[in-house]
């Protein structure tokens, strides 16, 4: 981000908190001369300490103020040479076709996405390579419709695990390869559960506009075809993600349109499907209008959001899911300025699948926020919470 775009978003966080110059100037000690010269691009804000003051008296975490999700920084869960075997996988053309080993790559498929379900990036990371390796040989040998559908399935796993992981740009050139995969087959929705996994990766790198674009045209395209069950899942799936994009752009009222016709196609779902694997449906609705609200900079009302949810709901989500709800809960509670309910939720998640805590970059840059806006000496549970995902304190 160059000084003009960052100027930009301070001039736009502070419009949405609703103040002027010489209030936002004030709170971080500074000259309102200097606040104009920001917002104009004219002097740089990029350093951290600068961030960190203007996050602060904004009242919102550093992920939301920049727009876009962190990248990798450390080795915790994927290391660098677990980076390139997947970029290897992914770059490289079968040339030596064996004979395929349909009935191992369907063992295969079904273990990744188990052990995504239950956030266990460490397996993911070290099967992936071998797994699309497989796939790619098993579908040039038999060429079969079921092929093509393993095989993509098997980039989406790796776009999911890459997006979460921080690898962005790999993550898109896998959800690449699915949407390719699933056009030879024909398949709507597959296709579908590829373009949200290239959107994420592009909203991710903080190109929300071309995402929202996808998706809305995507879940366009189902609307017309939502008959089947497995079709209305994705549909309002894609509304979900379009949400997230939405809400990256500020654009409150597109946020609520579009959860709220989520909700409508989640009456129609049930409850406990799991169609394309996106487990879609009344808690993950609410799971997605929790981390808009976050997004959107609005913490408080995340939080009001999320106490609202029905308990028995959220329990029977997968506990990728219920941990990463945790997490943006977590965020809300430090947008709010409740950093002791902030660091119980992150533990709670960290409970539920500590993957998913520990190995995100998004929870990570979290974790060191709440020490960054921590007067005094942190508390030790946020300290140890902090050694355990690699943070410095």
């Amino acid at each position: 981000m160059n000084d003009r775009e960052l100027g930009q978003r301070v001039a736009y966080w502070r419009r949405r908190r609703g103040l002027t110059q010489q209030i936002l100037a004030d709170r971080m000690g500074r000259s309102v001369s200097w606040l104009r010269k920001v917002e104009s691009g004219v002097r740089s804000a990029d350093r951290l300490s600068v961030l960190d003051s203007l996050c602060e008296a904004l009242n919102v975490d550093l992920q939301t103020f920049i727009g876009e999700e962190p990248v990798r920084s450390g080795t915790l869960c994927i290391d660098e040479a677990q980076v390139e075997h997947i970029r290897d996988a992914l770059e490289r053309c079968p040339l030596d076709v064996g004979p395929g080993d349909l009935v191992r790559l369907r063992r295969q498929v079904a273990y990744a996405w188990s052990a995504f379900e239950v956030a266990d990036y460490d397996v993911i990371s070290q099967v992936l390579p071998e797994t699309l390796e497989n796939a790619q040989s098993t579908h040039a040998a038999l060429g079969t419709e079921e092929t093509a559908k393993l095989l993509a399935e098997v980039y989406q796993i790796t776009a999911s695990t890459l997006r979460k992981l921080g690898e962005h740009s790999l993550s898109w050139l896998a959800g690449d390869r699915s949407m390719a995969a699933a056009r030879q087959i024909g398949n709507l929705s597959l296709l579908a559960a590829a373009g949200f996994r290239i959107a994420n990766a592009l909203l991710s790198m903080g190109r929300a506009e071309p995402a929202l674009g996808m998706l809305t045209g995507l879940a366009n395209r189902l609307s017309v075809e939502s008959d089947a069950e497995e079709r209305r899942a994705m549909y309002g799936h894609l509304l979900l993600q379009g949400a997230m994009a939405a809400a990256s752009l500020g654009r409150h009222s597109v946020v609520r349109d579009l959860i709220g016709e989520a909700r409508d196609a989640a009456r129609f779902v049930d409850t406990g499907s799991n169609h394309h694997w996106v487990a879609f449906g009344p808690a993950n609705v609410t799971a997605h209008e929790v981390a808009a609200l976050v997004v959107l900079g609005e913490g408080g009302l995340a939080v009001e959001a999320a106490t609202a949810t029905d308990a028995g709901a959220l329990v029977r989500m997968r506990r990728e899911r219920r941990a990463a709800f945790l997490v943006d809960v977590a965020r809300g509670y430090s947008q709010w300025g409740r950093r002791e309910d902030a660091v119980r939720t992150l533990l709670e998640a960290e409970h539920v699948a500590s993957p998913e805590v520990r190995c995100r970059p998004l929870a990570q840059m979290a974790i060191a926020d709440l020490l960054r806006r921590t007067r005094g000496p942190a508390p030790s549970d946020l300290v140890r919470l902090a050694a355990r995902a690699g943070v410095r304190a």
